[in-house]
């Protein structure tokens, strides 16, 4: 009996799934509204023929829960908080195997895992306080500056709250390409901060990040400010009349021009 107990224990143990993260790689590009495009790659070891051909059975899965069930790997998942970021258009794109050894029974995998992140809107369609992977604030005219909300990020935490990269673990953020960098700490590894001001891509790997901080500034010009003011004008007025007194401004302001028209009319006649 005790035998057999022990054969039904190791039949489980080779029919679980074999799959080991071996690397994951996170980049954040950000967009000039403060809204990001996020891509994580994660490489995975398989080992024995019914985890590879398990893995390959998924190929055609793009979502990601059939993957985190699939792998069960914790790290199969979006490296963001839900409680700061909107998360919108995940993508699981499998990629098939390689460097694969007959002998040995095992295959390497990569998961490519694309969405996108954004700050939740209130009912007027404002950014919600301390949502969003950057903050904005438009602190002086035509210039706005984007601090990181480090709340937002899903990596695992220190006691104190710093953001831990574990080993073949890397974070990239690739800013927009007007960003002028004010803060970047820890300044990643070979970055001198004289350079910091032209640094559109930082990385960083395998280490803790205290204090994790990133703050650039983007400064539109005068062009991009007279065009959005006649943008948010004409919103405004769209918005006006297409609400539920909306029909009543168009006969008023018919009207007024219609009297307008008449009287002259009439002051023209009378001159004559």
């Amino acid at each position: 009996m005790r035998n057999l107990l022990l054969v039904l224990l190791l039949c489980l143990s080779f029919s679980h799934s074999a799959i080991t993260l071996t690397s994951m790689d996170v980049a954040i590009d950000v967009n000039p509204d403060g809204s990001a495009e996020i891509t994580e790659n994660l490489g995975l070891l398989i080992t024995t023929q019914n985890s590879i051909d398990l893995y390959k059975s998924g190929l055609s899965q793009n979502n990601l829960a059939s993957w985190s069930e699939l792998t069960g790997l914790q790290d199969a998942r979006c490296h963001v908080d839900n409680r700061y970021v909107d998360i919108s258009n995940v993508v699981v794109r499998p990629q098939p195997v390689y460097q694969c050894n007959p002998l040995a029974d095992l295959c390497h995998g990569q998961l490519k895992i694309t969405y996108h992140v954004d700050g939740y809107l209130d009912k007027n369609g404002k950014i919600v306080n301390d949502t969003g992977i950057f903050i904005l604030d438009n602190y002086k005219p035509r210039t706005t500056r984007y601090s990181l909300n480090p709340s937002a990020l899903g990596f695992e935490e220190s006691g104190l709250g710093d953001v831990i990269l574990g080993e073949n673990e890397r974070l990239s953020v690739i800013l927009p390409d007007d960003a002028k960098a004010i803060e970047v700490n820890p300044l990643p590894e070979g970055v001198a901060r004289a350079d910091m001001k032209n640094l559109k891509e930082m990385s960083w790997k395998n280490t803790v990040l205290a204090r994790f901080s990133i703050v650039f500034e983007r400064e539109e010009g005068l062009d991009d400010e007279v065009l959005a003011f006649f943008t948010d004008s004409k919103d405004a007025i769209m918005q006006v009349f297409s609400g539920p007194e909306g029909i009543a401004l168009i006969i008023l302001i018919v009207i007024i021009v219609g009297g307008y028209l008449h009287l002259q009319t009439r002051v023209r006649k009378v001159v004559k």
